[in-house]
C-alpha cells in the first residue's frame, strides 16, 4: 500500500490532470492533497477519490509536505509535485527501490536555459554548503520516496519550510545513517503556471537565504537562529521581496 502526498498551493488548472491520472494508476492507494491557497483547488479536488486537507494560512512546499507525511497511514509515502512531471513507468520503478530514501536525478525536458544554468549551479552550491551530500547528482526534484517511520522521526528537524524542504530531507536521512538511493528518471518540465519561474529572482534570493539558514541550522552557530536581530533581519529581507 501507498500514501501519495502532493502539496496545492493554487493548483486548480493542474491538479485535476494529475489526480485523473495518479487514481488510475494507483486505485488501492491514498492520495493526499495539502491545500494552502485561495483558488479552486478544493473544489476540483472534492471530485476525486483524494484526501483534502486546507490550511487557512500559507504554510510553504516543505510544510505542506509535512502536513501530508503527518496524515498519511501507510509505510511508503511518495511525495510529489502537482504537475506530475513524471511518467508511471518512472514512479514504478521509484515506488519499488528499497531504501528508506530515494531520490530521483533528472534527465530534464524542456526546461529553458536559464533555468538549466540556475539548476546546476545550486547543485554546486548546496555541495559546498553540505560536502557529504557530494556523491548525490540532484536534490530539488519534485519527486521522493520517504519511509513514513524514519520521515516521522526526523520531522521536528525539517526547519526549512519552502523549496529548500529537499535538501534538509535528504541530509537529515543522510545523518542519522538511514538509507538512501538515487533513481534516475525522465522529468517533463512544463513552464505553464509555473509559480518559479514567475518569480524567479525572488525565489534564487529565497533558496540562497534557506540554504544559509539550513547551514547555520546544522552548525555550532545554531543559537544564531532564534536571536531578535536575526529574526528581525530576516524579516525584513522576506517582506522586500514579496
Amino acid at each position: 500500500m501507498l500514501s501519495i502526498v502532493i502539496p496545492a498551493f493554487n493548483e486548480e488548472k493542474r491538479i485535476g490532470n494529475t489526480l485523473n491520472k495518479l487514481t488510475s494508476w494507483f486505485s488501492s492507494s491514498e492520495i493526499i492533497i495539502v491545500f494552502d491557497g485561495n483558488d479552486n483547488t478544493p473544489k476540483v479536488v472534492k471530485e476525486y477519490n483524494a484526501k483534502l486537507y486546507v490550511s487557512k494560512e500559507r504554510l510553504g512546499k516543505g510544510a505542506s509536505l509535512k502536513k501530508g507525511i503527518e496524515f498519511s497511514s501507510y509505510k511508503k509515502i511518495l511525495l510529489i509535485d502537482a504537475d506530475l512531471p513524471v511518467t508511471r513507468d518512472d514512479l514504478n520503478k521509484i515506488i519499488t527501490t528499497d531504501a528508506d530514501l530515494v531520490i530521483t536525478t533528472r534527465r530534464i525536458i524542456g526546461m529553458p536555459w536559464k533555468r538549466r544554468f540556475l539548476h546546476h549551479s545550486f547543485i554546486i552550491l548546496t555541495k559546498i554548503f553540505f560536502p557529504s551530500l557530494r556523491k548525490f547528482k540532484d536534490f530539488q526534484s519534485g519527486v521522493k520516496l520517504v519511509n513514513r517511520e524514519k520521515a516521522l522521526s526526523v520531522l521536528d528537524n525539517l526547519v526549512i519550510n519552502d523549496f529548500l524542504f529537499d535538501i534538509n530531507l535528504i541530509y537529515e536521512f543522510k545523518r542519522r545513517g538511514y538509507s538512501i538511493k538515487e533513481v534516475e528518471i525522465s522529468y517533463i518540465h512544463d513552464e505553464t503556471d509555473s509559480k518559479i519561474s514567475r518569480k524567479l529572482f525572488k525565489i534564487i534570493i529565497l533558496m540562497f537565504l534557506s540554504l544559509l539558514k539550513l547551514r547555520v541550522y546544522y552548525s555550532p552557530f545554531k543559537g544564531i537562529l532564534k536571536t531578535r536581530a536575526f529574526l528581525k533581519a530576516q524579516g525584513f529581507i522576506l517582506k522586500t521581496l514579496r
